[in-house]
């Protein structure tokens, strides 16, 4: 019965997932204070998956796993995400037990091999440079020890006002207990006694259903592949919800019960009626539709489609995504033909987004396209891909620098330059030529294959993330 009540819930998610997950900017401006526990794996899986978080930084503390090693596995998994635009840095060792590291490697290890360590920002510093830089206050989210955040704030102490709540990851019943609180006790209670907003998320006893992987190989992202690969590299069936309950909570407070502890500490634990396989699959389903402003959505396939499109949409899909389809396509739409740039600009703005983690409306743009065709085009591609509009004033071009389809993104106290690859440049330039000594540009035949190439060139075959230099500009 359970399973058949899963199955409808499951459907009902993935039909109706256009209300649920209606939304065009990020609810939440986050950094992730984490000791790469395998439950820290999971919530930090559901946190990326989601397009609800604003993601500024990622630290590791002192807790299951070394913050140097720490650090190093989880950039190997935000390269899988395609989020290596979230900075990463390390804390200090607090001679943490290392009672759980073995668990945690044999699944770190068996996923990513060969790590070399980096260097990498103080976490300290990089949590301070995020609190600091974003407009908007921040959830610190802790899934181990407090170290780091203690001192934080120790150092400091003007991000204490910037700290929306500090949302923790602790087994509590009367008192706070468990290895994340035992690990640094005295963290805790500098926390407490500067009275810094506290949630404890405490542990539910709920699990993960055998069932689950069954609906987790029905969703086509990077996110449900990876934690598939991540369940057959359990030892046991089933894992407890732990540290992910700091996504649930978030996205659905309303499934959880909230008590008050103090005045600026609350428990948090989950509802027994909730069913967190079910909300953790909707999470998971980052590629579906998203509801538009005037479209429900956009077709996909059938007469609604130019015929040329709707002989490749399938295969559109398959190789890029939903949303890259979504924006290409509008970013044609507005720009009243197909062309090379144009694509090349939209491919670039989701890209963007993706790098960063971040939501609409949150970066500034300053183009190095210009303002003559055909390169100029690239522009209409980044408006529609980053949601960065003329007329919302997020972006610029540029009449200094020397033209090229290039933009630098500004986004929290950071800047980052995504150029196009000069050998694509070189190929899409001879393109266009060639096709003006053959055809004549006012000639309609000129239009037709430029058409074709966009088309089956640059937006079938080329894959935003190999098409970009990016470079941190200091």
């Amino acid at each position: 019965m359970k399973e058949l009540v899963l199955i409808i819930l499951f459907a009902l998610i993935l039909s109706q997932s256009n209300n649920l997950y209606a939304h065009k900017r990020a609810k939440y401006n986050i950094v992730i204070d984490t000791d790469a526990g395998i439950d820290d794996f999971r919530a930090i899986t559901y946190f990326c998956a989601s397009k609800d978080f604003n993601i500024n930084c990622i630290s590791t503390v002192d807790g299951v796993l070394d913050p140097q090693i720490g650090a190093e596995y989880i950039s190997r998994l935000l390269k899988i995400y395609h989020h290596e635009g979230i900075p990463i840095g390390f804390g200090s060792n607090f001679d943490a037990s290392k009672q759980y590291s073995k668990h945690a490697l044999s699944f770190w290890e068996k996923m990513f091999n060969d790590i070399i360590i980096q260097p990498r920002p103080s976490a300290i510093e990089l949590l301070d440079f995020s609190i600091k830089n974003e407009k908007a206050r921040t959830i610190i989210i802790a899934l181990g020890p407090l170290s780091n955040i203690a001192e934080l704030i120790e150092k400091y102490p003007e991000n204490a006002i910037k700290i929306e709540t500090i949302l923790w990851y602790c087994n509590f019943s009367d008192n706070p207990d468990g290895y994340n609180y035992k690990q640094n006790i005295k963290a805790y209670e500098y926390i407490i006694t500067n009275k810094i907003p506290l949630k404890i998320i405490s542990g539910s006893g709920q699990v993960y259903e055998e069932d689950f992987l069954l609906f987790c190989n029905q969703i086509n992202s990077v996110y449900a592949k990876t934690l598939s690969e991540f369940f057959a590299v359990q030892t046991k069936h089933s894992s407890y919800y732990w540290d992910e309950l700091s996504t649930l909570y978030l996205l659905y407070p309303n499934m959880f019960q909230e008590d008050i502890i103090s005045d600026f500490t609350h428990k948090i634990t989950l509802k027994p009626t909730s069913l967190p396989d079910i909300l953790v699959t909707a999470i998971l389903n980052s590629d579906k539709p998203d509801e538009g402003v005037v479209f429900n959505e956009i077709p996909i396939a059938g007469f609604m489609l130019k015929t040329d499109i709707d002989n490749v949409s399938k295969l559109l899909i398959e190789k890029h995504g939903y949303t890259e389809f979504k924006i290409a396509a509008l970013t044609s739409e507005i720009h009243s033909h197909m062309g090379i740039y144009s694509i090349l600009g939209a491919k670039t703005g989701l890209r963007i987004m993706e790098y960063l983690h971040a939501g609409l409306d949150e970066i500034e743009l300053i183009s190095y396209a210009g303002f003559i065709p055909p390169i100029s085009c690239f522009n209409d591609g980044l408006q529609v891909g980053t949601g960065s509009t003329i007329g919302y004033g997020t972006i610029s071009v540029d009449t200094v620098m020397p033209i090229k389809p290039a933009v630098l993104v500004k986004y929290n106290g950071r800047k980052i330059l995504f150029n196009i690859k000069q050998e694509i440049v070189n190929e899409a330039e001879n393109d266009v030529l060639q096709l003006v000594k053959a055809h004549g540009i006012e000639s309609e035949m000129y239009w037709i294959k430029l058409r074709e190439i966009s088309i089956l060139k640059y937006w079938l075959e080329l894959s935003r993330f190999d098409i970009l230099e990016i470079e941190e500009i200091n």
